[in-house]
């Protein structure tokens, strides 16, 4: 029973070698039990609440989200706000899990600085009005997260594929949010994540594959896939000395009591 809190189907799909429905099988083979697609602008928020809609009884769930590398004008923004409001209202709230991902990536830096900051600070304001956990992807930007998710006052969310240290890990824990592991935290030299790891508490505890990227070891070089988070949940048990069924369900009741609205109206 393990769940996958951040994955992209649709980059995945874009192997020619794999299919929608070998997706699913391989992860359901695998004791998926359920799993978020997660949005990265306007155009996968609908591919995401398409494919949650049609694989709903498989535990899929998705999210609506612009990432920071992801153009955000004020026309991208908008078009954002209306689509999770209908989502929201609609048949579909009861498939939302979050707004995300978003954030700051000042590594690539594909948007602008400010750019980034504004499409952040508009999707906190969304989450926070719709009631719905936030999705944060930071990347040699932690202290301008937390800073900017400090000032806004983020009332809930995750912090996917966790970066950070110890003394990171710490703030993003006193501002209530969740961390979540991705494949790189079973990298031998990642040993700042191993530290983060063990550090943070049971309670407060995510895994997620970030498929097609960040594949864990055994399978690290090839293109992420969900059923290879059972590699992550292994490593994580035996990294901080708890049975894997531990992990597993902690995980799980974590996924269930982020989700503080329909969503947990589906057995996952």
């Amino acid at each position: 029973m393990y769940i996958d809190s951040h994955a992209h189907f649709d980059l995945t799909l874009e192997d020619s070698g794999i299919t929608e429905s070998m997706l699913l099988e391989n992860a359901r083979e695998h004791g998926i039990s359920g799993a978020v697609q997660i949005a990265i602008d306007i155009g996968s928020s609908r591919w995401s609440l398409d494919f949650a809609g049609r694989h709903a009884g498989k535990g899929i769930l998705f999210s609506a989200g612009i990432h920071p590398s992801s153009p955000a004008g004020e026309g991208e923004l908008r078009e954002l706000e209306k689509f999770a409001l209908d989502a929201a209202s609609g048949d579909a709230a009861k498939l939302l899990f979050g707004i995300g991902e978003c954030g700051l990536d000042f590594y690539r830096m594909r948007q602008s600085r400010e750019t980034q900051e504004r499409s952040f600070r508009f999707q906190i304001s969304l989450a926070s009005r719709l009631g719905l956990p936030l999705i944060v992807h930071s990347r040699d930007a932690m202290d301008e997260t937390l800073a900017i998710l400090h000032e806004a006052r983020a009332a809930s969310g995750i912090m996917h594929c966790f970066p950070g240290d110890r003394n990171a890990a710490k703030k993003v824990l006193d501002l209530g949010f969740y961390l979540s592991f991705a494949g790189n935290v079973t990298y031998r030299t990642a040993t700042v994540l191993h530290d983060s790891a063990s550090y943070v508490p049971l309670d407060r505890l995510l895994v997620e594959t970030d498929a097609p990227f960040l594949a864990p070891v055994p399978v690290r070089g090839k293109k992420n896939r969900p059923h290879y988070i059972v590699h992550t949940y292994r490593y994580l048990a035996e990294l901080r000395g708890e049975p894997l069924d531990r992990i597993a369900r902690a995980v799980h009741d974590n996924f269930m009591e982020i989700a503080k609205h329909e969503v947990k109206k589906i057995q996952v």
